[in-house]
């Protein structure tokens, strides 16, 4: 049964698995985010398919993400005789919050690791660069097998996980997007249209091979689009163009790419059930969300949470900007002191509230903070916002990276050149830069090389992708570029293997034709 977003539970004779139910109406990242379409009136059901006796009962949860790891919802079940599968990350958000549930047993799973359920198993493969933490599920129960990539970027991986664990019946991941660029950057409306247009066919090019990989007999949308119901953020539900597709657009792109080889396309709404064998849909939702009705539906759930909203303008006002201010400082000096790559960072930052005339300076080079006056032109990324939303972080009510989720907020750089350091400052907690750092370091020094052909030239590149190890043997070319799998970077190899969104590199050295005759 599809429980909305990411949710799913999966029944056999003698278990009862709930994967990643988010069912809060207060939604997630301090209700920036909502569910699309609406799946509250599920939630009783939920809590009686985890309560209920005389069954085997697993709750999953992929990541800590809100839209994931329900921590409201999960709070309100009251028996708790149920084992709880999560996976084992660096950081120990979930394995704090499960440590005091008291619920039958926790398993926190490496990568790769089996957990035995009656009739079948559960498999988690685990993705940990520390600044993206996330994991997959598969399911086999029987002769059927379910592999729910919901948000994990494992696109590199999907050809060994067909190769031992297939067949895979039912094939689910995320299609659309889920982060802050470009959707909180001050571009045009050109620019931002182009970046949009290219990271949504990025995504759906992604997922389009993993079918490829996989041959499921069926593929079911999940894991997105969310809506946004604040009254700031409404406009972006209604954008021609942006990051955030609903099914008929993916499902016309995939219909285009993968001809007569794909599979069964289901976009299922909440409360619908999947018979497996028969890879039929049942259909028990009431509200079906279309195209045509799609605006009078997001605005109609926007009046029914503008509560929740008003509520968060009446603590808004309250807020006294100069203390928001002072903590910042703070908060960005122990992050600074915490960061040992901060030298690396190519240009300073910029945090500046919106009810306050001065900024404050992250100088990454000489390793302080302090107050600027003025914010220049150029070499610079500059991070705005409101000084309500900022303190919800301070008082830790957010996480960073919550935060940069909840969309409240603006971005520029000048140049518009991504800087994963910088990019890890702002999304990290203090104590996770150390080990996020260990992790690049590490990185850096895998120089397996493979070779590679464009435009009938082959190259020599390093093999992992230097942003967060996605395996390039599994990227694809498009004219000069060597896109990664994972995150979609692209290497010009005609360039010498130099992203075009930033100054990593992947070594591309030309191979003569002579040289490859005689390997």
């Amino acid at each position: 049964m599809f429980l909305g977003h990411a949710g799913f539970v999966t029944e056999s004779e003698g278990a009862v698995i709930v994967a990643d139910p988010w069912m809060s109406e207060r939604g997630a990242f301090d209700s920036a985010w909502s569910q699309l379409p609406r799946n509250h009136a599920l939630a009783p059901l939920v809590r009686q398919k985890l309560e209920q006796p005389g069954t085997e009962r697993f709750l999953y949860v992929s990541h800590e993400h809100g839209d994931h790891l329900d921590r409201e919802f999960l709070s309100s079940i009251g028996r708790r005789d149920f084992t709880v599968v999560i996976p084992r990350f660096v950081r120990g958000a979930m394995r704090e919050f499960f440590r005091s549930y008291r619920c039958k047993e926790v398993i926190e799973c490496d990568d790769g690791q089996a957990v035995a359920v009656p009739g079948g198993r559960l498999k988690l493969y685990v993705s940990d660069s520390v600044i993206n933490r996330d994991s997959a599920l598969l399911v086999r129960s029987g002769n059927h097998a379910f592999l729910d990539l919901n948000d994990c970027k494992i696109h590199d991986r999907l050809h060994a996980i067909a190769a031992e664990d297939g067949p895979i019946d039912v094939f689910t991941a995320q299609y659309s997007g889920a982060v802050w660029h470009p959707t909180c950057y001050d571009y045009d409306a050109a620019t931002y249209a182009a970046l949009s247009r290219r990271k949504m066919f990025g995504k759906f090019e992604a997922v389009a091979r993993g079918i490829e990989a996989l041959r499921p007999r069926a593929f079911l949308t999940s894991a997105g689009p969310p809506c946004f119901l604040d009254p700031a953020l409404l406009h972006l539900n209604f954008q021609q163009v942006n990051i955030f597709p609903r099914p008929p657009k993916f499902f016309a792109f995939l219909e285009r790419r993968l001809g007569e080889a794909r599979p069964r396309l289901i976009a299922p709404n909440p409360g619908d059930v999947l018979d497996v064998a028969a890879c039929e849909l049942i259909h028990r939702s009431p509200e079906r969300v279309t195209d045509e009705g799609f605006a009078a539906y997001v605005q109609a759930y926007a009046r029914e949470m503008s509560p929740v909203f008003s509520a968060r303008r009446l603590h808004a006002e309250a807020i006294r900007p100069a203390e928001v201010l002072a903590g910042l400082a703070e908060e960005l000096a122990r992050k600074l002191a915490a960061f040992p790559l901060r030298q690396r960072v190519s240009f300073p930052l910029y945090a500046a509230l919106d009810e306050a005339p001065r900024a404050l300076l992250v100088d990454f080079a000489s390793s302080r903070v302090e107050v600027a006056h003025e914010i220049p032109a150029e070499r610079r990324y500059v991070l705005r916002a409101g000084a309500f939303d900022l303190g919800r972080v301070l008082d830790r009510t957010l996480t960073w990276e919550e935060f940069l989720l909840s969309f409240r907020l603006r971005l520029s750089r000048a140049p518009d050149r991504y800087d994963p350091l910088l990019h890890a400052y702002l999304a990290l907690e203090a104590e996770d830069l150390p080990g996020f750092c260990v992790k690049v370091l590490a990185a850096e020094g895998r120089q397996e090389r493979i070779e590679v052909t464009a435009r009938g030239q082959r190259y020599s590149v390093v093999r992992h992708c230097p942003h967060q190890g996605g395996d390039l043997a599994y990227g694809w070319v498009e004219r000069s570029c060597l896109v990664c799998p994972r995150h979609r970077w692209r290497f010009d190899l005609e360039g010498g293997g130099r992203c075009i969104s930033n100054d990593s590199s992947i070594d591309a050295r030309p191979v003569d034709a002579r040289d490859a005759s005689r390997a």
